[in-house]
Formats: structure tokens, sequence, C-alpha cells
């Protein structure tokens, strides 16, 4: 291929300086007949004459040579991709670029900013579909909507309607509408918020980057990909990239740790206990919990969420469950065994948490130290919490049952004695 396209790059270049096969002939001391074939071509050329007709163009020899970088020709094949262009198309690339470099790299850039803009758009819609806040807010202002078209249409129907009931609808069609308006406020309000909270800590959740290409990677797996190759192919910024790396790293070190095929199976033997996993393996249980978040979504294999907060309680790592919206800034439910951990480092809590839904979860969780202790100061901690709704039922009757919720600010459990700020949604 760089055969192929090397004389059309001459023919390009040559046609941009405005010279003539003629004097870029004489200029690099070659025949003119010699240069048709190159520019055509069908002669290959290296040596002293390539380096001859790179100095008359003005060029490097191996700019010429090399061509277009890997990224701008994988910038061009994904926009290729994306209006499902057929192969022949995506077989003259380079050929493309050579003869139009300015377009393609006009090309490359709009690809690149369209993955950008369609990647802001995909947060705003996974903030709106998972946030329980947006949610509930939704259902009470559709109550709240119902409630007055109700009331409005009893009213304008009821001519003939006793003073007190009519006194009455009008109350309650006031109190509704206040009620719409302050959940409006507060919907405002909680994306205000939340848009100044992701611009300063998105960049510490490394997690974005499996939430965008998935949990269970296996080029990291078999070693095929490097962190660093993987995280090249997404549109962020750079430091957002080096977060990625860091995170996609300590994935492929998992990987390495633990092969995937031997971890599943111990797993199945010990009915995807991590504890007896850790136990067999000889391996720390916060790392078997992690790796266990790495799972692929085969059959037999249990779907598992995870979640990872430092001292302070704030969300450091997540993976969500269909039926378990986790909070990506900030923190959760108090009462989450997370964070009860972090007052007992190193103990391992097996729990059962009830959601107010209805939904049921089995956890795994512990707190472990970070660095050293000082004199004086202890250690920094960590605490990682593994959820999962594929369970036995007849091995948990003597587990600890709690009820929780997601935040304290949409939790219905207005009498929980650990709640630290009201139900936005009473």
């Amino acid at each position: 291929m760089a055969r192929t396209l090397l004389g059309t790059r001459i023919r390009e270049r040559r046609r941009t300086k405005k010279l003539n096969q003629a004097a870029l002939a004489k200029l690099a001391g070659i025949s003119a007949s010699y240069l048709n074939l190159i520019e055509h071509n069908k002669r290959g050329i290296a040596g002293r004459t390539l380096i001859a007709i790179a100095t008359a163009l003005g060029t490097d020899a191996r700019e010429l040579a090399q061509g277009a970088s890997q990224r701008l020709i994988n910038g061009i094949k994904e926009a290729l991709i994306t209006m499902d262009a057929d192969m022949k198309s995506l077989d003259r690339t380079e050929e493309f670029i050579a003869r139009f470099p300015d377009f393609a790299r006009l090309i490359e850039h709009q690809t690149e900013q369209t993955k950008i803009l369609r990647g802001n758009l995909q947060a705003i819609s996974d903030q709106i579909n998972s946030d329980p806040f947006v949610s509930e807010a939704m259902h009470l202002m559709l109550s709240n909507i119902t409630a007055i078209r109700s009331t409005a249409e009893l009213l304008v129907d009821g001519q003939d309607m006793e003073p007190d009931l009519h006194a009455r609808f009008l109350s309650n069609l006031l109190t509704e509408a206040q009620r719409l308006s302050v959940t409006s406020e507060e919907i405002l309000e909680h994306f205000g918020t939340n848009q100044t909270d992701t611009a300063s800590d998105a960049s510490i959740m490394p997690v974005s980057v499996f939430e965008a290409i998935g949990f269970h990677l296996p080029t990291l797996e078999d070693g095929s990909t490097t962190p660093a190759e993987l995280a090249q192919t997404l549109a962020t910024k750079k430091n957002d990239r080096d977060d990625a790396v860091s995170g996609l790293q300590e994935y492929a070190k998992l990987a390495r740790l633990m092969p995937l095929d031997s971890f599943l199976s111990t797993a199945k033997a010990h009915k995807y206990d991590p504890i007896a996993i850790a136990q067999d393996l000889h391996f720390d249980l916060p790392t078997v919990l992690h790796r266990m978040a790495h799972l692929p979504d085969d059959a037999g294999i249990p779907e598992f969420g995870l979640l990872k907060c430092d001292g302070s309680g704030a969300v450091t790592f997540r993976k969500q469950l269909p039926l378990l919206a986790l909070p990506k800034l900030g923190s959760g439910c108090p009462i989450w065994p997370i964070y009860r951990s972090l007052s007992h480092p190193m103990q391992p809590i097996k729990a059962i948490i009830n959601m107010p839904t209805g939904e049921r979860f089995l956890t795994y969780s512990i707190s472990s130290y970070i660095g050293r202790a000082t004199i004086g100061l202890p250690a920094r901690s960590s605490a990682i919490m593994l959820i999962t709704s594929d369970y036995d039922s007849s091995d948990i009757a003597t587990l600890p049952n709690l009820a929780v919720g997601l935040q304290c600010s949409v939790c219905p459990r207005t009498d929980c004695p650990a709640r630290r700020s009201k139900y936005l949604l009473n």
C-alpha cells in the first residue's frame, strides 16, 4: 500500500506546487517518462531518487514516504463507516488522503467533534434516564398536572356547586399549582447544581470510560490491546484520557493477576461467592470484588454491580445494574453496607439491601487502608461494594436485611434515623 500511494502523493504535491512533470523531473534529475511511471504507481522509488523528489517539492522524504498518520486514516474510515459506505470506499481511504489532504483533515476534525457532541448528548440523556430524582420529579409533576386538570373540569362542569364545595376545589387547585411550581424549581436547581458538580468532578471518574465502551473488554483480557492504545480511540480531552488510561491499566492488571478462564472456573465452583473465591485464589477481597465487575455478560454468569468510594463517601467508581441506579457524584444512602464498612476496615460485610420500590440485592462490602499510617495519623481508607440480584434465596436467611434507599433527597422512608436531608418529593 505504501508503494501504491507514494506516486499519488508525489503527483498531488507537484500539483499543489503548480509544477508540471517536466519541471519536477528536471529538478529531481530524472526523466519525465520515469516520473510519469512513478506518479501512476508503476515504479517504486527509494533512496536518492526519493530524497531528490522530496527536496524538489519542499517536503520531507519520510513524510512523503509514510503518508498520512494512522489517526487521520482511522478518522476518515470512521466517517465512512458512520455513513454506511461500502468496502471499496474504505479500501481507498489512504488514496483519498493523499489526493485531498486538506479535505481529509477537515473531515477527520468534524468526525472528532461529532463524537464529542454525541458523547455530551449521551451524558445528558443518561442523567435524565438514570437520575432517580428526575424520575420521581417527573412522576410528581404528572400527578400535579392530572389533579389540576381534573379539578378544573369539575369547576367548569359544576355550575350549581355548593359554595363550600366550590371553595374547597379552588383551594385544591391552588395547592396543586403551588406543588407543581415548587417541583419545577427543584428540577431547575437540581440540574444547575449537577452541571457545576460534573465540571469539577468528572475528571476523577475513570468509570466513565467503561460506561462508554463496556465493563468487559476482551482485547484487554487477552493483552492484544494496551490501555494507552484503547484510550487513544476515545474522543476525550487529554486530562480525561489520562484518567481513562489509569482506569484501563487497573483493569488490565486485574486480568493479568486473575486470567478470565481460570477465574471463572474457580468462581463457578464457589457459586460466585467472592469471599470463598478470595480464600481459594489467595487474593485480597477488594481485588476479587473489583475483578467480578469485569466479567462477560454470558449465560450462567450472574450480573454484578460495583460501587467504590473514598473515605469521605464520595463515589470514585460505579457499575450500575438495570434495576439499581447508583450515584455518580456525592454519596448514596448512609445505611448502605459500603459506608458502614468504613468504620471497621478489613471486616467483610455480607448483607441484603431492600429498596423502597421492592427490589432486593445481595451485597459484599469491605474497606481497606490506602498507603501507610504515620505517628498520630491513620492511613487513608477506601471502600468497595459488590451488588447482585442473582442469588440463592436459601443462603441469605441469616444475613442482615437493611431497609435502604438511593439518596436521602429521593428516599420516601421519612422515618429513617439516618436521614440527613429532607425528602424533596414529599
